[in-house]
């Protein structure tokens, strides 16, 4: 023993005096600057760049080693260390970028006197329209290279394949700025050291070879080519990837899920063209599997039921995909591991059925769950009330069913019975809403957690519940949607709120009145949604002392009076919904205030007068809804700094004037409205400048405001907007006006427009000869117009087109006939064209008369129109009739003239004609002389 005691004693103090050297060193070396030649480059550097926050303006004095973002080598004091990152990333929503923070101006050559640099980071900034300096590439020495979301633009130098010593690459782009792209990934291949390759948003649609390049990086650690437009490759491809670690390659083009994936953590989420069963063989070979991630996708079939034996996974996604089976498949299978990694597991969206099964308990580090969107039956596990890490639960829109009795130990809400609570201590969220369920709870229940988010949406709310709810003071967010409540507003549920952020009791039957202090009891709320009962009284304006609201939804009550004029109000509000109720009175000006305002829907209530002028300063509205009130004046000129407006509806006001030409500059509208009103003038030629009714995936790829505040178009083509449906996604309904003048050709354009209401105006001239280019309208009318011509053939090759009218104009011609219009072959879509002829109407056109009993029509033998060598021989008969009659009446003249004999003869015989007319006459007329006298 006293040998390893000394060899021991030995090695320590060699161990304290090489510390002390090296301290001594290191004190010692502290003392270097930096080379001043670096400085220079540094300096030369800077003014190359654009600083608008003066994030450099500490880079003064003799010393660069300690300005900002630069690190030395305290040995030598060359410079190896450059981090210029955007320090104001954490505050920068990367789906709407800001300015805050930004470096811009261009990259000069300077930079190459750093010769011994190591480490460069230009992420998050503004150099845009610039390519990737190639110059970079004699920084031999770096081995850090991060320009991600810089604002690069263009190919990808592949100069950068000098970087032989590169371990971290990170080129991500988001498209907005800037757009990267590589036709030829073979630099890649280069970079022998390279661990971490991230290029998402980089376009590769043209990198045909793009798995070869990358599959040289033997050393590669992490993978992230997300939203790279990649293509599908050979299955049969091996991977060298024996050191990865995180593989993400969501939303690309892959039609199927690589064989070779098998690593730490896999993303293979939001590639909608993956479909057909799920490959088992990935699975089966991943043992060190910790993330999944298979989002998104279009798989079907049954999942694998051996993914119990991957002993490493933590994180589980499935959702929105087209899985079916049992739900069980979770818990099926061997257990050769104990279930104690899974902290996520995210199935929702599939179709999976059965009851839940018994095994939750073993997952004790369970942290999210979300079963939601299936078809699960029964009642939740008992044992599921032993996941202490549990945090969140989802088992909304299922068919869990069962009456809840009074809660001691029973789980919550009414899902479980017989559940132990005691465990239950993290659980901060819970949606078990769209289900069969019945809740009644005790009001002296206590429960040993703290609940912070309820929602209770389509289930039976039982009559203890609301007294419960007094005991609850520490609910951020309660969902009580169709729950079925049929009471008062209790004054005490303004009082026990004092922290609640979100408040959903929309669709219920509630009756009474929000309370005038709303905004003073409920001062961190964020979104109020109260639409859809039997509310009355006023709008309080306490409401405009809530600086952090977002949404407020009161719409389908009975509230009446004027809108609050708040002001100040709160700068976050996006939504602000009051439709369907009895206000009144003028829209007021403090709703200008609203800067982040995304929708404003007053619609079918009774406010008056102009809309204000200063709306104009709302540039973030979407939805713009006030139809059905009894507003006046001419139409707000919205343009180009409304480039966010998708939707606009004014219908069934009293506007007068003409339709703006600013309108046409609204390139994302989808949706116009603004029929039944007093609008005059012509149609705007410009028409064609709604550029998302060009081309739809403008709306898509490029849209500023992207969620639409959730309005989006549902699988069925419709829009679901707070209760209102909007039967045609992309429409123009300018009807029941006074408009003149003719329908602009630019119409013809629009080739994504569904409907096309024009009926009941003035409008005249043609219809658009091109009119059948818009191959997507369900919908045409055009009625009561002084509209002349023919009708286009085009129209019969409308292949959606399933309402048509035309009818009271001055059209004529022939109907076009085809196979589309058989769906529209009512007479009434024609009627008041007297000009119009053929089928459905009763006219027939010349030329398509019946044919006669003999099987030939009344002009020709063949029922077509007459041949010229007919023609010819009609033209020649008539022409003879006359001079025939003349020469023929001559003759008998002469003969009559020169033979006495025959002129005798034929006088006598007319004599005796006249004389027996004359007689029959005289006899037909005592007769009936005689018949009237006896009537008589």
């Amino acid at each position: 023993m006293a040998p390893c005691y000394g060899l021991v004693s030995t090695f320590l103090v060699a161990l304290l005096v090489i510390q002390v050297i090296e301290f001594g060193h290191s004190i010692s070396s502290t003392n270097v600057s930096c080379i001043g030649a670096e400085r220079e480059a540094l300096l030369k550097f800077k003014h190359g760049l654009s600083d608008p926050w003066i994030r450099l303006s500490l880079w003064i004095g003799e010393d660069c080693c300690k300005w900002e973002g630069i690190r030395c080598d305290e040995k030598t004091g060359h410079v190896l260390k450059l981090d210029l990152h955007n320090p104001c990333i954490e505050d920068i929503d990367m789906l709407e970028p800001s300015n805050k923070c930004r470096l811009g101006g261009n990259i000069v050559p300077s930079l190459t006197k750093l010769k011994y640099l190591k480490y460069l980071d230009l992420s998050v900034n503004n150099f845009s329209a610039q390519k990737i300096p190639t110059f970079l590439a004699s920084l031999q020495k770096l081995e850090y290279l991060n320009l991600s979301y810089a604002g690069f633009d263009g190919d990808i130098p592949r100069q950068l394949n000098n970087l032989s010593k590169l371990q971290y690459l990170d080129l991500s782009n988001d498209f907005i700025l800037g757009h990267l792209y590589s036709n030829d990934l073979d630099w890649l291949s280069k970079l022998s050291s390279l661990r971490y390759l991230h290029m998402s948003g980089v376009g590769l649609s043209k990198a045909k070879d793009w798995f070869g390049s990358i599959n040289m990086l033997s050393s590669l650690q992490s993978l992230q080519l997300s939203e790279c437009e990649l293509q599908d490759i050979s299955s049969s491809l091996q991977a060298n990837f024996t050191s990865l670690r995180f593989l993400t390659i969501e939303s690309n083009n892959l039609s199927y899920i690589l064989p070779w994936t098998y690593n730490f953590h896999i993303d293979l989420s939001d590639n909608f063209h993956i479909k057909g069963p799920f490959p088992t063989a990935i699975i089966e070979n991943n043992q060190r599997l910790a993330f999944f991630d298979v989002s998104l996708d279009s798989l079907q079939g049954e999942f694998p039921k051996n993914i119990s034996s991957l002993c490493k996974l933590q994180v589980v996604r499935l959702s929105n995909n087209y899985f079916n089976g049992k739900i069980s498949f979770i818990s099926n299978g061997p257990h050769g591991c104990v279930w104690s990694k899974w902290k996520i597991s995210d199935v929702s969206g599939n179709n999976f059925s059965g009851n839940l099964p018994n095994q939750f308990g073993d997952f004790k580090e369970l942290e999210f769950l979300d079963l939601s969107l299936n078809s699960i039956l029964g009642s939740i596990p008992t044992n599921l009330g032993e996941l202490s890490s549990l945090r969140e639960l989802h088992l909304h829109n299922n068919k869990l069913s069962g009456t809840i009795p009074e809660i001691q130990h029973n789980f919550l809400y009414g899902v479980v019975s017989d559940l132990h609570f005691e465990n239950l201590k993290s659980l901060t969220g819970l949606d078990i809403s769209s289900n069969e369920l019945t809740l009644n709870v005790s009001s002296t229940w206590v429960p040993p957690f703290q609940v912070h988010e309820i929602d209770l949406s389509h289930c039976k709310v039982g009559p203890e519940f609301p007294r419960w709810l007094q005991t609850q003071r520490n609910i951020t967010s309660l969902t009580m949607s169709n729950a079925s409540i049929s009471y008062d507003i209790p004054d005490w549920l303004y009082d026990i709120f004092a922290n609640i952020a979100h408040l959903d009791i929309s669709s219920n039957v509630l009756t009474g009145q929000v309370s005038q202090d709303i905004g003073d009891k409920m001062p961190r709320l964020t979104v109020l949604r109260l639409w859809g009962n039997n509310l009355t009284g006023g709008i309080s304006s306490s409401l405009c002392k809530l600086d952090e609201l977002d949404e407020i939804n009161l719409s389908k009550n009975q509230l009446s009076g004027r809108l609050p004029r708040c002001s100040r109000a709160s700068q976050k509000l996006k939504a602000l919904v009051f439709e369907n109720n009895k206000l009144n009175g003028n829209i007021p000006k403090s709703l200008c205030h609203l800067q982040q305002l995304q929708v404003l829907s007053l619609h079918r209530n009774g406010f008056s007068g102009v809309i204000p002028n200063c709306l104009s300063n709302l540039q973030h509205m979407v939805f713009f809804y006030l139809s059905n009130n009894g507003l006046t004046g001419r139409l707000p000129p919205f343009g180009k700094h409304f480039q966010s407006l998708a939707m606009i509806n004014l219908e069934k006001n009293h506007f007068v004037g003409g339709i703006p030409p600013q309108f046409c500059q609204l390139h994302y509208l989808r949706f116009l409205s603004l029929a039944q009103n007093n609008i005059s003038g012509p149609i705007p030629n410009c028409i064609d400048g709604f550029l998302s009714m060009v081309d739809s995936t403008l709306y898509y790829e490029d849209w500023p405001y992207e969620d639409g505040l959730n309005v989006m178009v549902n699988t069925k083509g419709t829009s679901q907007m707070y209760g209102d449906v909007i039967s045609y996604f992309f429409s123009i309904d300018l009807s029941a006006n006074m408009l003149d003048g003719q329908i602009p050709q630019e119409f013809t354009r629009l080739v994504e427009l569904q409907n096309m209401n024009l009926s009941q105006n003035n409008l005249s001239g043609h219809i658009p000869t091109n009119i059948g280019d818009l191959q997507n309208l369900e919908s045409l009318d055009l009625s009561r117009n002084k509209l002349s011509g023919t009708i286009p053939s085009g129209i019969s090759n409308m292949d959606f087109l399933s309402h048509l009218n035309l009818s009271f104009n001055k059209l004529s011609g022939p109907i076009p006939s085809g196979n589309h219009l058989r769906t529209v072959d009512d007479e009434s879509v024609y009627r008041g064209n007297d000009g119009l002829c053929g089928a459905p109407l009763s006219k027939i056109c010349p030329g398509d008369e019946p044919p006669g009993r003999d099987g030939r029509k009344s002009d020709n033998s063949n029922g077509d129109r007459p041949s010229k060598g007919n023609l010819d021989i009609h033209n020649w008969f008539y022409a003879g009739l006359g001079p025939g009659f003349t020469v023929g009446f001559l003759g008998f003249c002469s003969i009559l003239h020169f033979k006495r004999s025959w002129r005798i003869s034929y006088f006598r015989a007319m004599d005796r004609a006249f004389e027996e007319f004359s007689m029959t006459m005289t006899i037909t007329m005592l007769w009936l002389k005689r018949k009237i006298q006896q009537r008589e």
